[in-house]
């Protein structure tokens, strides 16, 4: 079976204990892609491909099978890197450092978060720059900056 919209996000289903729900793992890359085949927990293949662009995969996006029956992905934790600057010095140096390694991040609430890099845990060790290694499941996936929107 290929399923082609995303019914809604799991958190936002009213009476959400009344389906039948499959789910799938996916990677947080997995999110990026319009084509996807996915394997659920009931052992079940569906290809999942999005006819409307301006629908986005996300953690929880939620697919009718049926009356009463729900695919739902699931995003697997990803490994991530946390970088607290002190100030706005250290974190103009490690967004330029992060800029020249072309690496996708996401900047909240005064953090910088990518994917584990061993690289860059060795310059933020030799700077002694504050970060934290964590286990994060995200929402959406880790894009680059677009400055052409």
């Amino acid at each position: 079976m290929v399923l082609t919209e995303v019914y809604r996000n799991v958190d936002d289903i009213p009476n959400i204990g009344s389906y039948h729900i499959e789910t799938a793992m996916v990677k947080s890359d997995d999110l990026m892609k319009n084509i996807l085949r996915v394997k659920t927990d009931h052992g079940n293949e569906y290809g999942i491909r999005l006819d409307n662009e301006d629908q986005i995969l996300e953690n929880g996006s939620a697919f009718k099978l049926g009356d009463k029956q729900l695919l739902v992905l699931s995003v697997i934790a990803d490994e991530m890197i946390e970088i607290t600057p002190r100030d706005i010095d250290e974190m103009g140096l490690v967004a330029h450092f992060l800029g020249n390694l072309h690496k996708p991040v996401q900047i909240k609430d005064g953090k910088i978060s990518l994917l584990l890099d061993k690289v860059v845990v060795k310059m933020l060790d030799k700077e002694d720059i504050n970060y934290e290694l964590k286990k994060v499941q995200l929402d959406q996936p880790l894009e680059y900056l677009d400055l052409t929107k």
